[in-house]
């Protein structure tokens, strides 16, 4: 299973509820890999040539991305204190209800 796939499933079933909730969406910030795939991955989807493409974290294209955008690292510190500072830790982890 692709990771992208995990997380967008699981903010779409968070999302799900804080509609139910009468709660905003969380949308997550373009400077995680996570909210910039998604929103590049919605802005590319509304071209013919990008509904062609699949947008993953192992895809040339995406991948490419992030390191030009300074996304990609694998140092777990780092990705941690950037979700931190964002106030996102455990954010899917809430209860909502």
């Amino acid at each position: 299973m692709q990771a992208e796939a995990i997380v967008t499933g699981s903010l779409a079933g968070h999302n799900a509820t804080r509609y139910v909730l009468g709660i905003p969406p969380l949308i997550l910030p373009r400077s995680l890999c996570t909210g910039d795939i998604i929103a590049y991955a919605n802005y590319k989807m509304m071209t013919t040539e990008g509904r062609r493409n699949r947008y993953t974290f192992a895809g040339a294209e995406y991948f490419k991305r992030m390191q030009k955008l300074g996304l990609y690292t694998t140092d777990i510190a780092e990705i941690k204190q950037k979700v931190e500072r964002l106030n996102l830790t455990n954010i899917l982890s809430e209860k909502l209800i």
